[in-house]
C-alpha cells in the first residue's frame, strides 16, 4: 500500500529510540510497519478497536515480520543469541485507545503514543483518559487531529503537556497539524501555542505561501459560521498570527 505523506511525516518526526511505541487507531498498520522496519523501538504496538482490521493486520505482520525475527518467540533465548535483544517486537491490541495497557510496562520505559486521523474532540478525550489513568508516567504523544486544532492545542496545554516539535502538512488539498508533545516539555518552557509556534519559525520562500493559505483558510472557516456561533477570540488569534507571519517574512516579497 502507498504510504501517505502524513504517515511519512510522522515517521520522520520520531528520531529518538523508544522502549514502546503505540500506533493507535492504526487502521492497516502502515506507520507501525515503517517503525518496525527501522527498529524505532524495542516494542511496536498496533492498536485499533475494529476486530476485522486487527485480525488482517496480525496475519500481515506474521508474514512480513515473523515471530522468530521480531523476537516474540518465547522459546528463543537472548543469552544464546545476543542479536535477539536488538530485534523489535510487535503486538496487536484490539481495544479502546483510552485503555492502553501501559501498566504492563515498566515505569522507566520510554513511551511514545501516536494518535492520528481522528477528530479533535475524540483525540483530546483519549489523551485525557490516558493521562488520568497514568498520572505518574512520563509520556510522549504525536498527535494529528483531522480538525479542531485550536481546541486541541488549548486542551493539551490545559492538561499540562508541552511542545517538542510541530509540523504543518498539506496533502490532497487538506491541511494537517502534527504535534509532538510530552508530559515533561512544559517544564522546560516549551508551551503549546493555540495557533502554532515552532512550525512558523522555519518557513522559507517556498513554504511561506502554504502557511498563508492555511491561516487564511482557517480564518475563512470561522468567519463563515453563523454569527451566533462565531468565536471572535479565535478569529482574532489567527488573524494576529497571519499578520505576524506576513510582517516577519516581508523580505521575501521585497526580494
Amino acid at each position: 500500500m502507498k504510504i501517505s505523506q502524513r504517515l511519512q511525516q510522522i515517521n520522520s518526526m520520531i528520531s529518538g529510540h523508544y522502549d514502546h511505541i503505540w500506533d493507535c487507531c492504526c487502521d492497516h498498520g502502515l506507520l507501525g510497519m515503517l517503525l518496525l522496519e527501522r527498529s524505532a523501538a524495542r516494542h511496536v504496538h498496533f492498536v485499533d478497536c475494529v476486530p476485522s482490521l486487527m485480525q488482517a493486520l496480525e496475519l500481515r505482520l506474521q508474514r512480513f515480520f515473523p515471530a522468530d525475527i521480531s523476537g516474540l518467540n518465547p522459546h528463543l533465548n537472548p543469552d544464546i543469541d545476543p542479536n535477539l535483544s536488538r530485534h523489535t517486537q510487535w503486538q496487536v491490541h484490539c481495544l479502546d485507545v483510552a485503555a492502553l495497557p501501559l501498566a504492563q510496562t515498566s515505569d522507566k520505559d520510554k513511551q511514545l503514543i501516536i494518535i492520528a486521523g481522528v477528530g479533535g474532540e475524540l483525540l483530546v478525550d483519549l489523551v485525557r483518559a490516558i493521562l488520568a489513568l497514568h498520572p505518574q508516567r512520563h509520556l510522549e504523544f504525536i498527535l494529528c487531529p483531522v480538525h479542531h486544532n485550536y481546541y486541541v492545542r488549548q486542551s493539551l496545554s490545559a492538561l499540562g503537556l508541552g511542545l517538542k516539535s510541530e509540523h504543518l502538512l498539506e496533502e490532497n488539498q487538506r491541511f494537517y497539524e502534527i504535534l509532538h508533545v510530552s508530559t515533561t516539555a512544559a517544564q522546560n518552557g516549551l508551551l503549546i501555542s493555540a495557533t502554532g509556534s515552532l512550525m512558523w519559525q522555519t518557513l522559507d520562500e517556498t513554504s511561506l505561501p502554504r502557511a498563508q493559505r492555511y491561516l487564511s483558510q482557517v480564518i475563512g472557516h470561522y468567519l463563515r459560521m453563523p454569527t451566533h456561533k462565531q468565536t471572535p477570540e479565535i478569529i482574532d488569534a489567527y488573524q494576529q498570527q497571519l499578520a505576524q507571519l506576513l510582517s516577519e517574512h516581508s523580505e521575501f516579497e521585497c526580494s
